[in-house]
C-alpha cells in the first residue's frame, strides 16, 4: 500500500516521497527548527583586592625587582651620606686652613709691628741728641730738643716725626723731622726740612 502525506501548509495530499507540495510549493525538506535556548551569560565572580595583592606580593618577579630596588636605594644613601661626610671634612679643613692662615698673617703682622714699634722707640730716644746739636752746632741757636716722636714709618729705614724743642727762658716750638735709622753705622741721620719755625723763635748762641 502507497503511503501518503499531506502538506503540513495547505493539507493537500501527497505521495510519501514528494519533495514539494504541488498546490503551495512547500519544501519537505524545509523542518521548522526547535530555536536553542540561549545559555545565560556566567556573572564574573568579583575578585577579592586583598588576594590579589598577596598574589602581586608574593610574586617572585616583585620580590625580585623589590629586592634591586632596595639594594639600589641602600646603595644611593650610603653615597649621599659619605659625600655628606666628606664634604664637611673638606669643609672643616679648609675652614682651619684659613684660620691657620689668618693667624699666621696675624702673628707676622704682630711681630711686623712690634719690630717697627720697637724701632720707633729707640729712633726717638736716639734722635734728641742728634736734633740738638743740629740746633746748637749747625743753625748756632740757644735751644735744645727735649722730645722726638716718630709718626710713621714710610718705607725702608725711613720714619717721620717731629721733634719738641725749647730753651732756657721758657720758648718752645715743635718742627718735623725726617729720620733714617743708618744700621750699618749704627747711628740715626736726622733732617730738618723746614728751619724757618726754629729761627723766628730762638736767638743765636752770640
Amino acid at each position: 500500500m502507497t503511503q501518503e502525506k499531506f502538506c503540513p501548509q495547505c493539507g493537500t495530499k501527497l505521495p510519501a516521497d514528494a519533495v514539494f507540495c504541488r498546490n503551495c510549493g512547500y519544501k519537505f525538506s524545509e523542518q521548522p527548527q526547535t530555536p536553542q535556548q540561549t545559555q545565560p551569560t556566567p556573572t564574573p565572580q568579583p575578585t577579592s583586592t586583598s588576594t590579589n595583592r598577596w598574589a602581586f606580593l608574593n610574586n617572585p618577579n616583585f620580590k625580585k625587582w623589590a629586592t634591586i630596588g632596595g639594594v639600589v636605594i641602600g646603595l644611593a644613601l650610603v653615597v649621599i651620606i659619605t659625600m655628606n661626610v666628606i664634604f664637611q671634612k673638606q669643609q672643616e679643613a679648609k675652614q682651619k686652613a684659613e684660620q691657620a692662615s689668618i693667624a699666621r698673617v696675624s702673628r707676622s703682622r704682630s711681630s711686623s709691628e712690634s719690630k717697627i714699634q720697637s724701632t720707633e722707640r729707640r729712633l726717638s730716644k736716639d734722635a734728641v741728641d742728634v736734633v740738638t746739636n743740629m740746633i746748637q752746632d749747625d743753625f748756632d741757636l740757644d735751644a735744645e730738643a727735649t722730645d722726638v716722636t716718630v709718626e710713621r714709618h714710610t718705607g725702608g729705614d725711613h720714619y717721620s716725626g717731629y721733634a719738641s724743642v725749647e730753651d732756657d727762658y721758657g720758648d718752645s716750638t715743635s718742627v718735623d723731622i725726617n729720620i733714617t735709622d743708618v744700621k750699618y753705622e749704627k747711628s740715626v741721620s736726622v733732617e730738618i726740612p723746614d728751619t724757618s719755625k726754629l729761627y723766628d723763635e730762638f736767638d743765636s748762641n752770640d
